[in-house]
Formats: structure tokens, C-alpha cells, sequence
């Protein structure tokens, strides 16, 4: 989904990182990791933590969204802007993932998950690479994430987390039971797109990137450092 932002216009003069979590891509699970959402948020959290003075807007989509909402506090506190596209908030809108709720491991991975591989793959534009998924790791994320989105914990992180943040989603997925409550504000719509958003819309969803993360909402004007990164360097890390 992000292999084009180095590409776009709009990005120029920032410096673009795509973490590649373990299980699913390049970076195989190490020994012992369990593969559910916090586990991923503490990979996310030691690399944030890397370039200490820099000012790091980070963008997650989907599943990666949920897993941003686990950073720690202070964590989230440090980042310019959160801007989450599509995130799993809620279990009506899982999606896929929902078909691992009642199976075990042995079953996703002779049916469901071949069943995910050849619906995603099917797509003419690139999606997610299922030929370098983990199917363990699939299963682990899936069965994690329906298990913080049962009840409201990632709608009310999202609600109080510490720093700028927007929920970016397709308009074709307007129906969406999160947006009916999060404030109309932090929400922005991307034209002819459903989930996929930067396959669907890739304009759309880049050329609303450098308004974003310049925005200032409206908690911040009232709370002008309320827990916002003090030290600001020219060049911005997204």
C-alpha cells in the first residue's frame, strides 16, 4: 500500500520510513514473539523512539492503526500527528479478520487463511503481499485485535490520546459505527475509496497529507503544550 509514497510530490523533502513488522514482509517474528497487537506497538515504540529530536508524523492503516492507538502515552505524546487510515476501532468493522474469532490455528491456516491470501491477491492493485505473511502471524494479529475491538478501549484511545490525530477513511465505507462517534473534525473522507484507500484514491489520500499534518485542531489551540513535543528541527520524519 505505501511503496509509491517515496514517489509522490506531495512528500518531497520529508524523510519516509515503512516499518516492516515481523510476520509480515521482510522481517521474520523472532523467537518467542507472540504476534498480537501489543507486541507490534512495542516494535513500533522502539523505533519511534530512535530519532529522538525528530518530529515524526506517523500514518497506520488499518490493523497497523489499531496497533498505533497501544503506543505509551508518552509515546504518542512525542508525535507530531497521527493520522490513522481506516483503523480497526470497533469489531464490526474487522473485516476479514473476523473469520479467525472461532477457528483455531491449525484451521486458519488450512482454510481461511488460503481464503484470505486468494481474495486479497485477486485484486489487480497491489493490496498486501500475502506470499510473505506469517499465517501465524496473521492468526495472532487477527485473534488480538478482536479482542481490543470488543467493547470501546481503542475508540476511547483515539478519543484522549495526546497528540494530533485523524481518522482517515474511504467515503464508501461511510457507514462505518466508529464514525458516528468520533467529533466531525478529526474525521476526513477520501473520494471514490473504500478500505484500501492508497490503492483506491492514492491521490486523494497523498494530497491530503501535508494539510494534515499541518493542521492545528482544536484541542491544541486551548492546550497550546499540553503534552506536545517541545523541540521542533526544520526537517520532519513521516
Amino acid at each position: 500500500c505505501w511503496r509509491d509514497a517515496w514517489q509522490r510530490p506531495e512528500l518531497r523533502g520529508r524523510s519516509l520510513l515503512a516499518p516492516d513488522l515481523p510476520g509480515f514482509g521482510h522481517t521474520p517474528p523472532p523467537a518467542g514473539f507472540s504476534g498480537d497487537l501489543a507486541s507490534h506497538a512495542g516494535v513500533l515504540a522502539a523505533l519511534i523512539d530512535a530519532p529522538a529530536l525528530r518530529r515524526i508524523h506517523l500514518v497506520a492503516h488499518s490493523m497497523g492503526g489499531s496497533v498505533a492507538l497501544l503506543l505509551p502515552p508518552q509515546v504518542l505524546a512525542r508525535l507530531a500527528s497521527l493520522v490513522l487510515v481506516e483503523p480497526r476501532l470497533l469489531r464490526s468493522s474487522c473485516g476479514i479478520a473476523a473469520e479467525a474469532a472461532d477457528v483455531t490455528e491449525k484451521r486458519f491456516r488450512e482454510k481461511i487463511f488460503p481464503r484470505m491470501r486468494a481474495r486479497l491477491m485477486g485484486d489487480p492493485r497491489p493490496v498486501f503481499d500475502f506470499d510473505r505473511a506469517d499465517p501465524a502471524m496473521v492468526f495472532a494479529g487477527s485473534r488480538s485485535m478482536l479482542n481490543w475491538t470488543d467493547g470501546d478501549s481503542l475508540l476511547e484511545r483515539f478519543r484522549t490520546a495526546p497528540c494530533r490525530r485523524f481518522f482517515v477513511y474511504g467515503a464508501d465505507n461511510r457507514h462505518l459505527d466508529a464514525l458516528a462517534r468520533i467529533a466531525p473534525e478529526l474525521t476526513v473522507p477520501i473520494a471514490r475509496a473504500a478500505h484500501f484507500l492508497l490503492n483506491h484514491h492514492p491521490d486523494g489520500v497523498s494530497g491530503r497529507m501535508p494539510a494534515l499534518f499541518a493542521r492545528p485542531p482544536r484541542w491544541r489551540r486551548m492546550h497550546r503544550f499540553n503534552g506536545m513535543l517541545r523541540h521542533r528541527l526544520p526537517a520532519d520524519a513521516t
